[in-house]
């Protein structure tokens, strides 16, 4: 999945030469990428309390390039690298608070199979957004 994110962040990001895209894709596509970067920190942490080192180096890699990807279309929207920190954390915290903001257990684990599917959402959106940079969508 890393090879996917970095191939969309080379590819579909908006290049100095390149026309910018519309400001409502970009700030769309801005928002779902910084969401996904919260999703894939939630799930790392998550990852990191089990003890499952292997899956949490997986969501990092995919966390790593959701950021760039949010950070690429941060740039053309005007948004300075402390926006982009306190979107970061905001969207973490939004991922991940509804499993630590609780104690039953039920509510938890629905929690946590929210998080399992959004994680899943941001994977194809990913490959969705490859795709379409190389025209196959």
């Amino acid at each position: 999945m890393f090879a996917l994110l970095l191939a969309f962040a080379l590819v579909a990001i908006p290049g100095q030469d390149a026309p910018p895209a519309p400001a409502q894709d970009t700030s769309e596509r801005y928002g779902q990428a910084m969401r996904c970067a919260g999703v894939m920190a939630a799930v790392s942490s998550l990852h990191a309390f089990n003890g499952n080192a292997e899956a949490k180096s997986r969501t990092d890699r995919n966390g790593r390039g959701f950021i760039t990807a949010a950070t690429g279309y941060a740039q053309p929207l005007g948004l300075t690298e402390a926006q982009l920190a306190e979107a970061f954390a905001a969207s973490t915290g939004q991922a991940i608070g509804s499993i630590t903001q609780t104690r039953d257990q039920a509510a938890t684990d629905a929690a946590i199979d929210q998080l399992n599917a959004d994680h899943d959402a941001c994977l194809r959106l990913a490959q969705g957004w490859v795709a379409e940079a190389n025209g196959t969508s």
